[in-house]
């Protein structure tokens, strides 16, 4: 594979020469797999891209990307773009140039890529991980708690470091599928809109331990404004995740009224039916009507959440419409089960018999099927391909 190191800098001419010898020094570890370093500097007024071009003599595979001074996510955006379309990349790094970065961990990355991972980060708060001893309290309290403070709102459990700047990426089916072009942030958080388009196309993501180093020469740049833009954009994609649910409820709750009244019609017209006898086992007629009525919830549920709750990976076409649908009625069956089970059993150990009581007990089921549901609608009926 061929693998392109994108280097953000401004204003790190002290620093980024070591960083880049130490990369070079590395590279021959790393075997079956081609390696340039992309340099995107922000017209830095140090003189840093003066530097690199001392460095594009020493070595053939670093080259110079110069722009406008439009944040670090902009810098890395214009980093990944040239990548993909002008150098090939298979594989894409986040890497910083001011030695915060050990380069000795790039062997460590790329054996997760080749181990099938599409998108590796290098974790600062897993075992073996690790921030400088000397940062500032204020300094490890906002790191530390804003990575739990997303893994909680976003509820990503999976992940303990949203921050990180050392991460590897596949290009195809993973980078050259999310839309770089409406990110959220366009300065230091732009990491965890990405993240969470990752995560939301069904990217295979693994954590490696990091120990975070120190700048070389200048302070941080990390500021209180990168916290709170950080704070913004975990909010507003929370929000968006919450629109989403928030229709499948909705839905539900349309379904459900179907569902309701195709039950206690049903009930009304076939009072007098009773249940019947399926491999030994008595089905009652609250059994029966109640699947009736559900299925006629099911396609209704289908049907809007395709144009709606679903639309950007909506199942288009008759014919895949008609190939889907049974596949969402087999999975949603999940649902049914839990449906009826609660019904049945609810009215089996009761033994009480009003409308009012099988309202509360399908009111129930429906509940806890709302969760399976959801799940299940965007885990594999419009799961977003890669």
């Amino acid at each position: 594979m061929h693998i392109v190191i994108v280097l953000p800098t401004y204003n790190e001419r002290e620093s980024v020469g070591s960083t880049i010898d130490g990369i070079q020094k590395v590279l021959p570890q790393i075997k079956n797999h081609t390696f340039d370093i992309l340099v995107v500097d922000d017209n830095s007024p140090d003189g840093t891209a003066e530097v690199i071009k001392q460095y594009i003599k020493k070595y053939p595979n670093i080259y110079l990307l110069s722009g406008q001074k439009k944040g670090l996510g902009a810098a890395y955006v214009r980093g990944f773009k040239h990548a993909m379309t002008k150098m090939s990349a298979d594989v894409v790094f986040e890497m910083d140039a001011d030695g915060q970065h050990d380069p000795t961990y790039l062997p460590k990355f790329m054996a997760e890529i080749d181990n099938g991972y599409d998108y590796v980060i290098g974790a600062r708060y897993i075992p073996g991980g690790s921030v400088p001893k000397e940062w500032g309290i204020h300094r490890k309290i906002v790191s530390y708690f804003g990575s739990i403070f997303a893994r909680v709102v976003l509820w990503m459990p999976q992940l303990t470091d949203f921050t990180t700047g050392y991460r590897a990426t596949r290009v195809k089916g993973v980078l050259d599928s999310v839309d770089l072009d409406h990110l959220l942030s366009y300065k230091f958080a732009y990491k965890i809109h990405i993240l969470a388009q990752f995560i939301e196309k069904g990217a295979k993501i693994k954590e490696i331990p990091l120990k975070f180093g120190l700048r070389e020469k200048q302070q941080s740049k990390a500021s209180l404004n990168t916290f709170f833009e950080s704070l913004r954009v975990v909010l507003i994609l929370r929000y968006r995740m919450s629109q989403r649910f928030i229709k499948v409820c909705v839905v539900g709750a349309i379904g459900a009224s179907l569902q309701f009244s195709g039950y206690f019609i049903l009930k009304e017209i076939f009072g007098s039916f009773r249940g019947v006898g399926v491999f030994g086992i008595v089905i009652s007629e609250k059994g029966i009507f109640n699947a009736v009525a559900t299925e006629v919830g099911i396609a209704a549920n289908f049907a809007i959440n395709n144009i709606w709750t679903f639309k950007d990976s909506k199942i288009s076409g008759f014919f895949t419409v008609i190939k889907k649908f049974p596949q969402f009625n087999f999975f949603v069956l999940g649902s049914l089960v839990i449906q009826a089970v609660v019904l049945e059993v609810g009215t089996r150990i009761t033994g009480i018999d009003t409308n009012f009581f099988d309202f509360v007990l399908i009111s129930t089921g429906i509940l806890i099927g709302l969760i399976y549901n959801y799940l299940v609608y965007k885990k594999v009926i419009w799961k977003t391909k890669k």
